[in-house]
């Protein structure tokens, strides 16, 4: 086989791969964990979780710092101001989040990314 055939070959199945990479990425979705199973290897990841909200923070700058518990543990979850959301923030509200896990002041917590990865659950 010459090179030219080889190369067309080449391009043909990266081309397919990466189609195959963009219509498949829709079905994925975030690994669902209790709180106490989140860990360092899970930083930079989605996750899902269901918990019950038990405390909430509003900093001056608007970001709301919103404790979460499952009865495994405890996380803290951010929500920045940039990130608008009329979702009801009340206590003892059970609720499902998908949010981004992320390290600050070596604690973990979760960075809620966009308002409607924030849900009530019937846990």
């Amino acid at each position: 086989m010459n090179d030219d055939k080889i190369f067309k070959i080449c391009i043909l199945t990266s081309i397919i791969g990466l189609l195959g990479v963009i219509v498949l990425s829709g079905y994925v979705s975030p690994e669902k964990l209790s709180i106490d199973e989140i860990d360092n290897s899970k930083i930079d990841n989605d996750i899902e979780v269901d918990a019950t909200i038990t405390n909430v923070i509003t900093t001056k700058t608007g970001t709301r710092i919103v404790t979460l518990n499952d009865g495994t543990s405890s996380i803290n979850m951010v929500i920045f101001a940039s990130t608008v959301t009329n979702f009801n923030l009340d206590k003892g509200k059970k609720v499902s989040v998908t949010a981004k896990v992320t390290v600050y002041k070596g604690q973990l917590e979760l960075i809620l990314e966009q308002a409607d990865n924030i849900k009530e659950s019937n846990l």
